[in-house]
């Protein structure tokens, strides 16, 4: 596979502006790379069974989910969909800015957007905080269950995708990616997982029995 690397800032303060990102087109090599697309079908397809299992809990447990629905709040659920949405549209703009050579504007779009997903783990801290300290834990109902361990997945997956985008975002433009299209367009295809399994995730446990 042959990819096109970022421009290299050099020791002395000078740059050498290379070509932009390839881009795949093959079947064979997807943009951000084949091995990527592999680990985030591999993914879906955990939350895939995740997601079935917390529909058949909301079939076979309607009072314990009313219950813990009636808990909720719907303006937190939103906010957090609305960080996930923005930050993923914000890594989609740095992949572009990437694509066109567009070094500084990627770093800037790479900043904010770990900024609003930074502030989506804040937001869901706060959330999992208010829970404890409200009582509620694993073993406490079906419901928190599944919300406790469904969400915390979710969570860690995020955590693990602002790592990913803090890196590329500080590399881009400075020095060379082994696999500059893989590292760019792969990361902002894991992040964007996030964003497709919070989708799933906020009706599940939002919308009404």
């Amino acid at each position: 596979m042959t990819a096109l690397s970022p421009s290299v800032e050099a020791t002395s303060g000078s740059s050498s502006t290379l070509a932009p990102l390839d881009g795949r087109t093959s079947l064979f090599e997807p943009p951000g790379g084949l091995l990527m697309w592999i680990i985030v079908a591999v993914e879906l397809l955990a939350f895939g069974v995740l997601f079935a299992f917390i529909g058949l809990l909301r079939g076979s447990e309607p009072e314990a989910f009313r219950s813990g629905q009636a808990l909720l709040d719907d303006g937190v659920g939103l906010a957090l969909t609305f960080t996930l949405l923005t930050s993923g549209w914000l890594v989609a703009e740095a992949v572009h800015a990437c694509r066109q050579a567009d070094w500084r504007g990627a770093r800037v779009r790479y900043a904010l957007a770990l900024a609003v997903g930074l502030a989506f783990v804040a937001l869901k801290t706060w959330d999992y905080a208010a829970k404890a300290s409200a009582g509620i834990a694993l073993g406490v109902s079906p419901f928190w269950d599944a919300y406790l361990l469904a969400t915390g997945f979710h969570f860690i997956h995020v955590l693990l995708g602002l790592y990913m985008l803090a890196r590329v975002g500080r590399k881009v433009g400075r020095s060379r990616f082994e696999d500059p299209e893989t590292s760019v367009a792969g990361t902002a295809l894991f992040w964007h997982m996030c964003d497709v399994a919070w989708f799933f995730l906020f009706p599940l446990f939002h919308l009404a029995v």
